[in-house]
Protein backbone atom coordinates (compact mmCIF):
# COMPACT_ATOMS: atom_id res chain seq x y z
CA UNK A 1 0.00 0.00 0.00
CA UNK A 2 2.74 2.21 0.73
CA UNK A 3 4.44 1.70 -2.78
CA UNK A 4 1.01 2.21 -4.25
CA UNK A 5 0.18 5.89 -2.28
CA UNK A 6 3.72 6.97 -2.67
CA UNK A 7 3.01 5.66 -6.34
CA UNK A 8 0.45 8.56 -6.58
CA UNK A 9 2.17 10.53 -5.02
CA UNK A 10 0.19 10.80 -1.91
CA UNK A 11 1.79 11.82 1.64
CA UNK A 12 2.37 8.99 3.60
CA UNK A 13 -0.06 9.98 6.17
CA UNK A 14 -3.29 9.64 3.47
CA UNK A 15 -2.85 5.82 3.47
CA UNK A 16 -3.94 5.94 7.21
CA UNK A 17 -6.34 8.46 6.36
CA UNK A 18 -8.04 6.31 3.37
CA UNK A 19 -7.40 2.67 5.69
CA UNK A 20 -9.68 4.67 8.71
CA UNK A 21 -12.29 5.86 6.41
CA UNK A 22 -12.40 2.19 4.27
CA UNK A 23 -12.96 0.35 8.01
CA UNK A 24 -15.54 2.90 9.27
CA UNK A 25 -17.50 2.71 6.17
CA UNK A 26 -17.65 -0.92 6.72
CA UNK A 27 -18.43 -1.01 10.00
CA UNK A 28 -21.23 1.81 9.36
CA UNK A 29 -22.37 -0.48 6.62
CA UNK A 30 -22.99 -3.50 9.08
CA UNK A 31 -24.48 -1.81 11.82
CA UNK A 32 -26.60 -0.17 8.88
CA UNK A 33 -28.96 -3.82 9.44
CA UNK A 34 -29.59 -2.33 13.29
CA UNK A 35 -28.97 1.01 12.82
CA UNK A 36 -30.63 2.72 9.45
CA UNK A 37 -29.70 5.82 9.63
CA UNK A 38 -26.40 4.84 9.30
CA UNK A 39 -26.50 2.97 5.58
CA UNK A 40 -26.93 6.41 3.52
CA UNK A 41 -24.23 8.46 4.98
CA UNK A 42 -21.76 5.85 4.57
CA UNK A 43 -22.92 5.10 0.91
CA UNK A 44 -22.15 8.90 0.54
CA UNK A 45 -18.77 8.50 1.92
CA UNK A 46 -17.78 5.00 0.04
CA UNK A 47 -18.71 6.80 -3.04
CA UNK A 48 -16.48 9.83 -2.41
CA UNK A 49 -13.75 7.54 -1.89
CA UNK A 50 -14.24 5.39 -4.65
CA UNK A 51 -14.36 8.89 -6.63
CA UNK A 52 -10.90 9.48 -5.08
CA UNK A 53 -9.62 6.11 -6.09
CA UNK A 54 -11.18 6.38 -9.66
CA UNK A 55 -9.45 10.02 -10.41
CA UNK A 56 -6.09 8.74 -8.63
CA UNK A 57 -5.92 5.83 -11.67
CA UNK A 58 -7.25 8.50 -13.72
CA UNK A 59 -4.08 10.73 -12.84
CA UNK A 60 -1.64 7.84 -13.55
CA UNK A 61 -3.14 6.60 -16.52
CA UNK A 62 -3.46 2.98 -14.78
CA UNK A 63 -5.26 0.37 -17.02
CA UNK A 64 -8.89 0.28 -17.13
CA UNK A 65 -8.63 -3.41 -15.66
CA UNK A 66 -6.76 -1.40 -12.85
CA UNK A 67 -9.65 0.78 -12.27
CA UNK A 68 -12.52 -2.22 -12.21
CA UNK A 69 -12.96 -2.61 -8.51
CA UNK A 70 -13.43 0.85 -7.85
CA UNK A 71 -15.71 1.40 -10.33
CA UNK A 72 -17.34 -1.74 -8.93
CA UNK A 73 -17.62 -0.42 -5.34
CA UNK A 74 -18.67 2.92 -6.95
CA UNK A 75 -21.71 1.15 -8.87
CA UNK A 76 -22.81 -0.49 -5.28
CA UNK A 77 -22.33 2.25 -3.14
CA UNK A 78 -24.82 4.26 -5.32
CA UNK A 79 -26.91 1.45 -5.80
CA UNK A 80 -27.49 1.20 -1.90
CA UNK A 81 -27.47 5.10 -1.37
CA UNK A 82 -30.69 4.81 -4.02
CA UNK A 83 -32.34 1.97 -2.48
CA UNK A 84 -32.22 3.63 1.00
CA UNK A 85 -33.54 6.71 -0.88
CA UNK A 86 -36.29 5.04 -2.02
CA UNK A 87 -37.15 3.23 1.43
CA UNK A 88 -35.97 -0.14 -0.02
CA UNK A 89 -33.77 -0.88 2.33
CA UNK A 90 -35.33 0.21 5.46
CA UNK A 91 -37.02 -2.56 8.00
CA UNK A 92 -33.90 -5.43 6.53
Amino acid sequence: MKAEFAFYDLPPWAMYVVGVLKVGVAVFLIAGVWLHRLVFPAAVLLCLLMLGAIAMHVKVRDPLKRALPALGMLALSIAIGLLYMQGQLRGI
